[in-house]
Parts: C-alpha cells; structure tokens; sequence
C-alpha cells in the first residue's frame, strides 16, 4: 500500500453557510481549480469535489428519520422496525418430554437394565401435547406421555416406549435415563427477554416466527420508500441506447429494503425535472441522469430551485464524481450519474452510509480478505471504488483487478463479483498485497 504525499491529495470543498428561508443552504463555493474529471461551463457554479466523510455527518443534521407505520406482522418482511421487540415468557413454559414414552424420576430407574427390567407403577393418564394441568408423580409411578407433552410435577426424565415393556398396571423399565435425558428444558425452545428487533434492524424470516409467536399481528417499521427519474432527451426519444441503470438502481434499492414506489423518465428540461422531484410521495428522491456540468445537464440546476436545506455536488469518488446529495424538508435526495458503475459506487459508497446514519442497519456485503494478482492503482485524492474477481486457487483466495475507472462499464460488473474501497490518501496496493473485498457475486475456482 502506498500512501501519498500531502501536497497531491485532492482540494476538498470548503463548505460555508447562506442564509435561507427554509434553514442553512450549504453549497461548494465558486473559484479555484476544478477537481479531477469535472470541466468548467460557462455560467455554472464551479464545485469542487467533496470528501463523502465530510459531506455525510453535514447532511445528516439536516435529515429527519423516515416515517413511520403500522404493518401486519406477515407483510413486514425486508422491512426496518421502527420499535425495539423483546421475547415475553419461556417454551416449554415447563420440562417437555422429546420422545414418546413413560415420565418417570430418574433415581427410580437408576438400576434398570434389560438382565434387571426395573417395574414402576403405571398411572392410568396419558399426557398429550396441550393437555390441561400437570398432575404429580410420586415415587416408583411412571406416566405415559406423547411426544411434546408437558412433564408431570417431580418427573425429570422420559423412558422412550422401545426401552420398556407395558404390562397391566405397571410398567418394566429395560433401560436407566439420566436426570433431563429425552426431555427439553424450560427456555430452550423460546426464552423470556431475547431480543426480536433493535430498532433500525431488518425484519427477517426468524423475527417473523418469533412475532407471531408472541401473538403480535403488527409491527411499527419505518416507511422507507423511494420515486425515481430518469432524466435524459435520448430516453425520452429512443435511441440505439436501452436504458438500464434505473433497474439497477431500484433493484439495488429494493435488495436493500427501500421500496420503489415510482419510476419515471423526463427529458432534458429544468421545469419537468424540478416539478417531479417536487411532488414529494416517498422518503427518498432518486434522479438518474443529467449531472455533469454540461450544457443539457439539468438536473442538479433543477434540484437548487427546489430551495434545499443542504445540498452537495461534486463527490471525490471513482467512479461516481458528478453525484449530487441535498436535502429537501427533512428528506434524501440523491441525483446519481446515468452511468452504471458511477451510480452503484455512489449507491455503496454515498447512499447507503448516509441511510445507515440515520439508524437503519443495511445489509452488508460478506467480506473477505484476498490477495492481490497483480497491482491496483487509484486516482490521488479519490475514494476508489475497484472492481475485482476474487478466485480460490491453492487453497487461498485471489483478487484480480477488473477495473478501477470506466464509469459506463458495466462489462465490469459481470467479469468482477467484488469491489475494494481505496482510501483517498492511498495510492493503491502492490501485488501479492492482501486487501479486503465486498463480495456481491459468488467466488468460483480459477
């Protein structure tokens, strides 16, 4: 890993507060160089690039949590739990047997074995599952239970049915059980205080069961839903070009519990952009498309119409730089690059610490640790967003540098199944270097 040098790390953007009516409007402010990657257009705003760790903790003070509401317990899988769900009582509530057989105290049976059958007085009751009261069992008496049956009062052991032999009124025990032997304890099944849901958790299959279990039929769970546009004259028109990285984007979005309530498209026009992202109708604003500094560009022009109370342009990412970030009452906005790698970097690399900030706990991509085949190289001053191929051989894993640019390079996508996230003060790493990868595909062999 090498690390650079001070004076060739990137200007970040010095972030000052304007007045405004409906709180603190922070904007890049214009002069200086442009960052990497970015040109200059006459009677734009220069923005320079923005550190994503300075830029989320400013955005976040701006940001209300998403909504809340009240969902049936059967429909609030994937989503996040607006409340906090801790077990009330104990399964069995009682020692349970596991077995079909005979209850019995374990120091009757001590002795018994098939040469020495051991007798014990049969009681006249079957216990089955859900059988009303716990009768008491006196010394020298057996019980017949069914599998799932409460144990009766001084019993703490079942003899299973192939290791006795029933006569009338008595019952010949062939075979010693130790005290608990065939039998589940009071907790083991389900216990009293075990945590269902923090807050901010995902609701998963288990927390399901378990909430159904305690009777719940609801579940408060944040409303996390989000519009998207397309923003582009070559989608509204048709072209040779097929749009995609609107389905990327929601399909990322909904893997990741956010509801994609809405997907529109909009040409190159301020007014329809701005209009749409106006109307409001889900917690999350996602605009795709028309975010560079470009004459057709419009879509960051129309979000400052808007009146954000925070808004961001310009992220020092690869790939992933003409990104946007702002807030609009209370709400996320994020305006991502029509492009397909530089929209997923800034989904994993912009979005989802910023939702994970607001206490929702995203999925995270298993991680492992792979050696690198051969170097990779970053951009100074850049958070990298590297994708890889990560491979067992020799019974360990390597990591094969796909690419570290190509913000339209879905190609790269396919052939990697992982990225490695490059710290701006990190040239890059040398090969046979051991780096961390986030799988979001599966490792197969060389």
């Amino acid at each position: 890993m090498r690390r650079r040098n001070s004076e060739r790390i990137a200007r970040t953007a010095v972030l000052r507060n304007f007045p405004h009516p409906r709180g603190n409007l922070y904007i890049a402010l214009a002069g200086g160089s442009a960052g990497p990657g970015l040109r200059i257009t006459r009677g734009s705003c220069l923005r320079r690039l923005h550190r994503v760790s300075e830029v989320l903790p400013r955005a976040l003070q701006h940001l209300r949590p998403p909504p809340e509401l009240e969902v049936p317990v059967a429909s609030a899988l994937g989503m996040y739990a607006a409340e906090r769900v801790v077990s009330t009582f104990k399964l069995p509530p009682a020692p349970k047997s596991v077995v079909d057989g005979y209850a019995v105290r374990a120091a009757d049976v001590e002795a018994a074995s098939q040469y020495s059958p051991l007798p014990l007085r049969l009681r006249g009751e079957l216990l089955r599952p859900g059988s009303p009261g716990r009768p008491a069992l006196g010394p020298g008496e057996a019980i017949k239970v069914e599998t799932g049956a409460l144990l009766p009062e001084g019993a703490d052991a079942v003899v299973p049915v192939e290791d006795a032999v029933e006569e009338e009124g008595r019952v010949l025990v062939l075979k010693r059980v130790a005290r608990f032997e065939n039998v589940s304890l009071p907790g083991e099944e389900y216990d009293e205080g075990l945590v269902i849901l923090e807050r901010g958790s995902r609701v998963t299959p288990v927390a399901v069961a378990a909430l159904t279990l305690e009777g719940r039929g609801s579940l408060r769970v944040y409303d996390l839903k989000a519009r998207l546009l397309n923003v582009g004259d070559e989608i509204v028109s048709g072209t040779y070009f097929r749009p995609f990285t609107h389905l990327l984007v929601a399909s990322w979005l909904e893997q990741h519990g956010v509801r994609v309530v809405e997907v529109s498209q909009a040409g190159d026009e301020e007014e329809a952009v701005r209009e749409w992202a106006s109307r409001g109708g889900s917690y999350l604003t996602v605009l795709i498309g028309g975010t560079s500094m470009g004459g057709h560009d419009v879509t960051v022009k129309a979000v400052e119409k808007l009146g954000p109370e925070f808004l961001a342009h310009g992220f020092a990412v690869q790939p992933g730089k003409t990104a946007c970030l702002a807030v609009l009452g209370g709400r996320p906005l994020v305006a991502l690059s029509g492009l397909p790698v530089a929209a997923m970097s800034t989904l994993e690399l912009v979005l989802k610490p910023l939702l994970r900030g607001l206490g929702l706990r995203l999925p995270e991509y298993p991680r492992v640790r792979a050696q690198l085949t051969r170097r990779l190289t970053t951009k100074a001053g850049l958070l990298g967003f590297a994708r890889v191929r990560v491979f067992e051989s020799g019974g360990k894993l390597l990591a094969e540098p796909v690419m570290v640019g190509g913000s339209g390079s879905l190609a790269s996508l396919l052939r990697g199944n992982g990225f490695v996230v490059v710290p701006e003060d990190v040239e890059g790493y040398d090969e046979g270097e051991v780096v961390e990868v986030h799988l979001y595909g599966e490792v197969l062999g060389a």
